[in-house]
Parts: C-alpha cells; sequence; structure tokens
C-alpha cells in the first residue's frame, strides 16, 4: 500500500497541475496572438496577403469562440495557429510592400527628372502664350500631385501612391507634349 501512495499521490499532484493549466484562460497566447495581429496589420497584410490574413484571422475567430465557451486546452493551439499565420501574413505583405515601395520611387525619379526638363524648357523655351499659360497650369497640377504623392508615401498608403505616382508621370508626359506643340 505504502508504495502505491507514492506513485498515486505524485501523479495525481501531476494530473491537477495539467488540469489546472489548461484551465485557465491562455492570456499570454492571446497577447501573443493579439500582437502579431497588430503587426500584420501595421504591414496591410489585408490587402498584400489577403489568403494568409483570412486563414489568421478564421483561427483567431474560432479560439475567441472557445475562449467564450471556456474550451481553453484547444483555444490555446489555435491561438498559437492563429500567431503563426498572422505573422506569416505580415512577412509576405512587408515584402510585397517593399518591392511596391521600389516600384515608387523608381516612378517619382523618373517624374522628377523629366518634370525638371519640363521646368527648364518652360522658363528658357520660346512659346506662344497660350502654350506657355497652359503649361503653366500644368506645373501647377503637377506639383500638387506631386505634394500628394511624397503624402502617401510618407504616410505607407502605398497602393494609392502607385496610382497617383502613375497618374502624375503620364501628366509630365502630357506635357511634354505639349511642349513640343507649344513651340514657336
Amino acid at each position: 500500500m505504502d508504495s502505491s501512495r507514492r506513485i498515486t499521490l505524485p501523479l495525481i499532484l501531476l494530473l491537477m497541475i495539467t488540469f489546472l493549466s489548461c484551465a485557465s484562460k491562455p492570456e499570454e497566447q492571446i497577447q501573443l496572438a493579439q500582437k502579431a495581429m497588430d503587426q500584420a496589420k501595421e504591414q496591410y497584410a489585408q490587402e498584400f496577403a489577403p489568403t494568409d490574413w483570412k486563414n489568421a484571422v478564421q483561427a483567431w475567430e474560432d479560439a475567441q469562440g472557445l475562449i467564450a465557451r471556456e474550451s481553453y486546452g484547444e483555444a490555446r493551439s489555435l491561438l498559437l495557429r492563429a500567431k503563426s499565420r498572422f505573422e506569416k501574413a505580415r512577412d509576405i505583405a512587408k515584402g510585397r510592400r517593399d518591392e511596391l515601395f521600389k516600384e515608387i520611387q523608381g516612378i517619382q525619379k523618373a517624374i522628377d527628372i523629366r518634370y525638371r526638363g519640363v521646368k527648364a524648357n518652360l522658363e528658357t523655351g520660346k512659346l506662344s502664350t497660350k502654350a506657355k499659360k497652359s503649361l503653366e497650369d500644368a506645373c501647377k497640377d503637377i506639383d500638387s500631385a506631386i505634394e500628394k504623392l511624397n503624402a502617401e508615401v510618407a504616410s505607407g498608403d502605398y497602393t494609392p501612391a502607385k496610382f497617383t505616382a502613375q497618374k502624375t508621370l503620364r501628366a509630365v508626359y502630357e506635357a511634354e507634349k505639349e511642349l513640343q506643340g507649344g513651340k514657336k
């Protein structure tokens, strides 16, 4: 009997500890998954890694449902899954955003070079009064578009920034064409 008590008592204690650890709300896992979700949001994972984001959100929501039913053991594994999926979505989104940022920088460089040429020709070129007025108006529009582009890039809104960059480059192209056609 004595030896059976020695084995049974530690076994019961081990089972109680295991039960109690599963019975408590997984606060740490919730916080880690929430942090991973916030980091993924910062990288616009919803936009740049939509499938991975959706899978992570599904795991998060399933875990929240289990927590509400106090099924903490199952919720722990889903929270770990959500965390890893949010991290994956974050990493994918960051890579895609970095690529988009480089593309925007290239377009900005082209805008700067070509727009400088337009402005130089506007100041030194012999243009009709009508053409000069039209180009000055176009330059005002281009200047405001460049400001908008810089603000979008600074705030990390790369998708609208790419659209603005392309639109601005097109406006510079149109100004170049108008400059060529308006010379005396």
